[in-house]
């Protein structure tokens, strides 16, 4: 499965239009006006979110609480600061999410790849743009939280100008990426 995430820059917040395997399924945006914050994945045309993730204070790591629609809370913590590494424990199961040199993140759960994604270097006038390829059975809502919490956590200081550039991440990685692995369909 390829899940599309297309950011657009607003003058005080982001929307975002994700799209799997080409058609439209969800929409998600951040909430205006928060000191810490508030990101709603919505399903289709629904105004009842899905997830909704929350930024937890903390110094330096990235801490969100990830509330399902029936009230189920996840927590999205960092592992490694230097090497971009993330867990969130959902349920029974444990998700590792692994930063890679250049763009590109791959997410585990319960020891074993179920997906990855990769930002694109340039984008003209919009925001981030990402491409995840998962597994067909994986939860793709958690998935794109995942995405949507790093990007407003690592591109939040893009300020939407008519060319961005993202080199990519350049320091220590805990694994290198795996360009053999497939989803299973």
């Amino acid at each position: 499965m390829e899940i599309d995430i297309n950011q657009k820059k607003i003058s005080i917040g982001d929307k975002y239009r994700i799209h799997m395997d080409g058609q439209q399924t969800h929409t998600a945006s951040t909430k205006l006006f928060r000191w810490l914050a508030e990101i709603n994945l919505y399903p289709g045309d629904s105004d009842q979110p899905r997830y909704t993730m929350k930024k937890k204070w903390s110094w330096i790591r990235i801490s969100f609480d990830l509330t399902r629609w029936d009230y189920k809370v996840f927590e999205f913590r960092t592992k490694s600061v230097w090497k971009r590494q993330y867990y969130c424990q959902a349920g029974s199961d444990l998700y590792d999410i692994y930063g890679h040199r250049g763009r590109k993140f791959s997410i585990y759960k319960n020891g074993h790849q179920i997906a990855w994604w990769d930002q694109k270097r340039v984008t003209w006038f919009d925001g981030d743009n990402y491409k995840i390829t998962a597994d067909r059975d994986a939860d793709h809502e958690l998935l794109i939280s995942f995405c949507l919490v790093i990007d407003n956590a690592i591109s939040h200081s893009n300020n939407g100008n008519a060319l961005n550039i993202n080199i990519g991440h350049i320091g220590p990685q805990t694994m290198k990426f795996d360009p053999a692995w497939q989803p299973k369909l």
